[in-house]
């Protein structure tokens, strides 16, 4: 039941013909707070400078019970290792930096988000080929490694919705000072002795 659709780009990147999109970046999103039912991150977190900042700016524009997918690659895996040649030789890799599931679902969890199923993780295949025919031992191997989901996959899934907390109104903020209690008049006991009762 989505009916409407925000893309956000930055400002090096072009939008496709018939989306709708804002230029901006993630940590600075122009929407105002509880304005988003959903949110998804594909292999767009290890771009930013600094992802905790961007996850705090996410659950800001979040309405409670509204859910975030983030869709990155895993630093404990061959595709993270990857990121030791993109230091030494220019490659798709160089410039990211990976944020391991564990911390992602730390951050998640301070900012109020609960985890509607465990870590999904895919890609256990090998981040170039080897040969120009398929090997097909490794994929037996990828196959096994993806149904018991070992944690060395080279791009995790993480599903998470945004909880509702009750809120108890701060008096002294909003007013200032504590509210007083009224005052209440009681009968003295000498009048109440001289009230008539029934015999």
């Amino acid at each position: 039941m989505i009916r409407n659709r925000i893309i956000a780009i930055d400002e090096s990147s072009d939008l496709s013909d018939g989306l709708v999109g804002i230029r901006c970046a993630l940590h600075a999103i122009p929407l105002p707070n509880h304005s988003l039912d959903a949110v998804v991150l594909h292999h767009t977190l290890e771009t930013v400078d600094d992802p905790r900042t961007a996850i705090r700016e996410l659950s800001r524009v979040l309405v409670p019970g509204g859910r975030l997918v983030v869709c990155s690659f895993n630093p404990i895996s061959p595709w993270g290792l990857r990121t030791l040649y993109a230091r030494l030789f220019t490659d798709h890799f160089s410039g990211l930096r990976l944020v391991s599931p564990s911390r992602l679902a730390d951050w998640l969890t301070v900012l109020g988000f609960e985890l509607q199923e465990p870590v999904r993780y895919l890609s256990y295949s090998l981040p170039f080929s080897i040969g120009k025919k398929p090997w097909k031992r490794g994929h037996r191997i990828e196959t096994a490694l993806r149904r018991r989901q070992f944690p060395i996959g080279g791009v995790y899934l993480i599903s998470a919705v945004k909880q509702a907390y009750g809120i108890r109104p701060d008096w002294q903020t909003s007013r200032g000072r504590p509210p007083k209690l009224a005052p209440v008049a009681y009968p003295k006991l000498s009048a109440w002795n001289r009230i008539e009762r029934p015999r």
